[in-house]
C-alpha cells in the first residue's frame, strides 16, 4: 500500500486491472525472447532483442514487488514450461525486428491508456517509466530497420499549400462516381492495420505448423485466413490510389515443425494479437471519414471480434485462461 499523510491509499479496480494484465502480457514476452535469443545470427538484432528482453524482466520485477506489497496472489502468467528453448528455428533474423516494432507500437497504446486510469503515484510511476522504456526501444527497432532496409516507409502525398473546408457531403460518400483521394490520417490507419494484420498472419501460418493441437492448428488456420482477407481489402483502398502497400512477412517464417512455445502461449498469444488488432481498426474508424472506409473497418473489426471470442472459448475450456479480479458480489455476501 502507498502511504501519503498517514493514510494507506489501497489499489483501484483500474489499478488492479492494469497491473494484472500488464503481468501476464510481459511473462509471455519474456518467453518469446527467450526463444528469439537461442538463434538470433544477427548482432545488432540479438542485441535489441536482448534489450527487449531485460526491459520486460526488469517490468515483471517491479510488478512482483507490487504484487507483495499489496499482498496481492501472483497471477499465473507464462514461465519456463510455455517456452521450448531446444526447439528448431521458426522465424528469421527480419521476422525478430517487424515483431519487436509492433509489439512496442502496441504496448505504447496500452501503456499510455494505463497511465490514463491509474491514480497512486507509484502505479503512475511504474507506467510512466514503462513508456520511456518502450519507446526508447521503438526508436532502436525503427532505426535499425530503416538501415537494414527492412521497412517500406509511408507513401508521400503532396504537402498542402493552403487550408481548406470541406465544402459538400462528397467528401464523406459517393454513391455513383469515383471516390476522392484517400486523406492522411486515412492512409495512416489503412497502414497500421496492414502491419498489425500482416505480423498477425505470419504468426498464425508459424503456430498452425507447429501446434499439437488439432483444434488449435485449424483455428490458427482460420485467423491466417482472415488476416489475409484483412490484407487484401486494405491494399485494395492503397491501390486504386496508386499507392504502394507495406511488404508482407510471410516469407519470414521458415518450414520447421518442432513448437517453440506451449499451445497455451500460442493460443493466448493469438487473444493479444487480437486485441491489438481491434484497438487499431478503432482507433482508424475515429479518423476516417470516406464512408466506405468505415464501413470496411467496422465489418474487419466484427470479424475479428468474433474470432477472438471462438479463441477465448478454446482458452476456457483447456482451463487456460486465469480470471480477472472481480468486484465484490454484495448479493452472495448478504446469503453466506
Amino acid at each position: 500500500m502507498n502511504k501519503l499523510d498517514d493514510r494507506y491509499i489501497t489499489l483501484t479496480a483500474t489499478e488492479i486491472g492494469e497491473i494484472w494484465k500488464n503481468y501476464i502480457g510481459e511473462t509471455l514476452l519474456n518467453c518469446v525472447y527467450t526463444h528469439f535469443l537461442t538463434n538470433t545470427n544477427d548482432q545488432r538484432i540479438k542485441q535489441l532483442v536482448e534489450k527487449a528482453q531485460q526491459m520486460t524482466q526488469k517490468h515483471i520485477l517491479k510488478l512482483k514487488e507490487i504484487f507483495q506489497k499489496e499482498k496481492f496472489a501472483l497471477p499465473v502468467g507464462f514461465g519456463s514450461n510455455d517456452v521450448h528453448q531446444d526447439a528448431a528455428v521458426i522465424f528469421t533474423d527480419k521476422f525478430y525486428l517487424f515483431y519487436l516494432k509492433e509489439s512496442a507500437r502496441i504496448n505504447l497504446l496500452q501503456f499510455s491508456n494505463a497511465l490514463t486510469v491509474t491514480f497512486r503515484e507509484d502505479i503512475r510511476a511504474y507506467f510512466d517509466e514503462c513508456i520511456d522504456d518502450t519507446s526508447e526501444l521503438y526508436q532502436d527497432v525503427m532505426n535499425c530497420m530503416l538501415a537494414k532496409g527492412f521497412i517500406i516507409r509511408a507513401p508521400g502525398i503532396p504537402i498542402p499549400k493552403e487550408a481548406k473546408l470541406i465544402e459538400s457531403n462528397d467528401f464523406l460518400h459517393k454513391l455513383f462516381a469515383k471516390q476522392r483521394p484517400l486523406s492522411s490520417t486515412e492512409i495512416t490507419g489503412i497502414y497500421t492495420n496492414l502491419d498489425s494484420n500482416q505480423l498477425g498472419k505470419s504468426l498464425m501460418i508459424a503456430f498452425s505448423q507447429v501446434a499439437s493441437s488439432p483444434d488449435i492448428k485449424k483455428y490458427m488456420v482460420a485467423g491466417r485466413d482472415l488476416s489475409s482477407e484483412n490484407i487484401k481489402k486494405l491494399q485494395e483502398f492503397l491501390a486504386k490510389d496508386h499507392l504502394p502497400s507495406p511488404q508482407l512477412w510471410d516469407a519470414e517464417v521458415l518450414e520447421s515443425k518442432q513448437a517453440p512455445f506451449s499451445d497455451k502461449l500460442m493460443l493466448f498469444h493469438v487473444a493479444l494479437a487480437n486485441t491489438g488488432s481491434a484497438i487499431n481498426f478503432a482507433f482508424g474508424i475515429t479518423s476516417v471519414l470516406r464512408q466506405d472506409v468505415v464501413l470496411a473497418f467496422a465489418e474487419m473489426l466484427g470479424d475479428i471480434g468474433k474470432y477472438a471470442d471462438q479463441g477465448i472459448r478454446m482458452l476456457i475450456e483447456n482451463r487456460w485462461l486465469e480470471q480477472p479480479p472481480l468486484a465484490a458480489d454484495r448479493d452472495a455476501l448478504v446469503q453466506s
